[in-house]
């Protein structure tokens, strides 16, 4: 799924570039007090973080950081939640992603519920960060 994702196949417009090997767009769910919750994925296929070779592990935290950078910008946020799941049950889809959600204080996130969001507002979401994302790395953007 996510390949297509970061393809343009699936949702096409959700989707920037962080550099050439990572590319970050808002999640299908969102939980109403966080909206903003990206996946930042890698655009070649690696199932787990011990499937990444060791020479793309400083581009991985770079791009890591610049969108958690831009996250708390684009939506103003005290703070962030990076979370990345390895494995069953944890792993839902086996291409390696993160998930940064934006953090305020007293934001409810271990009990609010999330909802689908329609891809209108993904689609807004995404406008929202790119103008941050350019910001914190602008020779790596490629959108």
């Amino acid at each position: 799924m996510f390949c297509s994702v970061a393809a343009g196949v699936t949702d096409p417009g959700v989707c920037l570039a962080v550099n050439k090997e990572f590319v970050v767009f808002p999640a299908l769910h969102q939980r109403p007090n966080n909206r903003g919750h990206m996946l930042l994925v890698p655009a070649g296929h690696f199932g787990s973080i011990a499937d990444v070779p060791p020479e793309k592990a400083a581009p991985m935290l770079a791009a890591l950081q610049a969108t958690t950078q831009a996250v708390q910008a684009a939506f103003g946020a005290s703070g962030t939640t990076v979370r990345l799941n390895l494995g069953p049950p944890a792993q839902g889809i086996f291409h390696l992603h993160w998930h940064i959600t934006p953090r305020y204080v007293g934001d409810d996130f271990n009990s609010a519920k999330s909802r689908e969001v329609p891809l209108s507002e993904r689609l807004q979401l995404t406008a929202e960060l790119r103008q941050h994302l350019v910001r914190r790395a602008p020779a790596q953007i490629r959108n």
